[in-house]
Parts: structure tokens; sequence; C-alpha cells
């Protein structure tokens, strides 16, 4: 059975029930391909990494060609379908006003995973500081895809960068190959506790990211002496 850690935070959205809760996971890291296969290998796997990631580089290609070409692709773990965002007044397709991108549900495998998944309530969390969301401002989406050199918008507490620490910022780690890449603090437009206004990148390379944010802002003028980190629980989408 998976085991699951959590911790409770109050639940902003009801301030008035004192009593209420939301659990948020207790988050362990960040795993890419090659980690997931290093993890069967110990389960003992005999397939070398070398072929474990050309097969599943191939897989992933070939289902990503395919949910693209109008399938629907059940890949036992995921659902995908391909799926188009804009109002059309005409037969073209503007990638100014229109946009291409792929629906993904949980497949059996998933959800059978998760229904034999034990939680396992921690307490309270002490740090005040979470990240609710993220929307892209061209698009609207909050699923995660960004749109590179656009603006998106950060929404949660405690989130004003501030403090000397030169850990403090809003980071994005590319899940792929585990590079980081820190936004210049010009690229923070908007700095405030509840929200935070960031311009993504231009050069920022497609993949996959985990988007946190470091700061050692506190109640009224007082800095806290470490910095604290914060991640986003769904991952960042460049492509």
């Amino acid at each position: 059975m998976n085991n699951l850690k959590a911790w409770l935070r109050p639940n902003l959205l009801t301030k008035d029930d004192k009593a209420d809760f939301i659990a948020v996971p207790l988050m362990n890291g960040s795993l890419g391909l090659k980690e997931v296969i290093e993890a069967l290998q110990k389960e003992g796997m005999e397939i070398q990494t070398e072929t474990a990631v050309d097969i599943i580089t191939r897989f992933n290609r070939k289902a990503s060609e395919l949910v693209l070409n109008g399938y629907s692709v059940n890949t036992g773990l995921v659902y995908m379908r391909p799926a188009i965002k804009g109002v059309f007044y005409d037969k073209s397709f503007d990638k100014e006003k229109h946009s291409v991108y792929v629906n993904v549900n949980q497949g059996l495998e998933l959800r059978k995973a998760s229904e034999d998944t034990k939680v396992e309530i921690l307490g309270e969390q002490a740090s005040p500081m979470s990240l609710f969301s993220i929307t892209d401002k061209v698009t609207g989406k909050t699923d995660g895809t960004l749109t590179k050199g656009k603006n998106a918008e950060i929404k949660g507490t405690y989130l004003k960068i501030a403090g000397e620490d030169p850990k403090n910022g809003v980071t994005f780690k590319n899940l792929d190959n585990q590079k980081e890449t820190k936004l210049p603090a010009e690229n923070v437009v908007l700095n405030e506790p509840s929200r935070l206004l960031i311009l993504v990148p231009a050069d920022l390379a497609n993949g996959n990211y985990e988007l946190r944010v470091t700061t050692q802002f506190s109640k009224g003028n007082t800095m806290l002496k470490e910095p604290r980190t914060e991640a986003l629980n769904i991952p960042i989408v460049i492509a």
C-alpha cells in the first residue's frame, strides 16, 4: 500500500470556520525518468537504463503523435484526447487566437493506485506560506501551461519576495534534467503577500518544471532569519 503524508492548513475559502482545514501532501522531492528507472532496477528490473530511456522516449513520442493526429490514447496510467481552444469566426486557425492542447485524465492504473493509498496526517502545518494557483495571463489557463515571454499570476499567502538571502526569488526547476532557472528580480512585476505577477523568460526551454518561491517575508517589517520555500502543487508546462 502507498503511504502519502500530508499537513493540514486552514481553509482560507471558509474564513468563518476556524476548524476547517485542507490537507496538503508532503512533497519528498521531484523525480525524473531516470530516477523512476533506477527505482525499478532496485526492484529487480534487468533492463539497462539507456535501453529503458530509449523505449519510454519512443513511447512518449508516438503517444503524443497519435493523440495530436486525432486519436484518444489510453496508456493505462493516463487517458489523453486532443482539444482546441479559442473562438472561430471563419475556417482559419490563427495561433495568436487559438491553441491546441491535450486533455489528460487519470487512467485505470492511477485510479487503482490512488484507492490503494493510505493518508497519514502529520498535524497542522506551522508555516503560513502557500501557493494556491498560477494563471497564464494570455490564455487564462490555470493548468500550469505558461506562455514564454508573457505574464503569469501566482496566488497564495506570504509570497512577497523579501530579504537579502541570495536564494530568495522565483525558480523554475526542469523536471527532466534538474536544471534550475531563477527569475531576475525585474521579472517579478508585482510583488505582494498574496499575489506575484511574473514574466516567464522568453528563452526558457520547453519542458516540465517545478515552480518554487523562496522568501524571508513574514508579518510586518520582521524578516525570517532563514528563507522558506514553497512549491506549486502542479507541474509547469512550457511548450
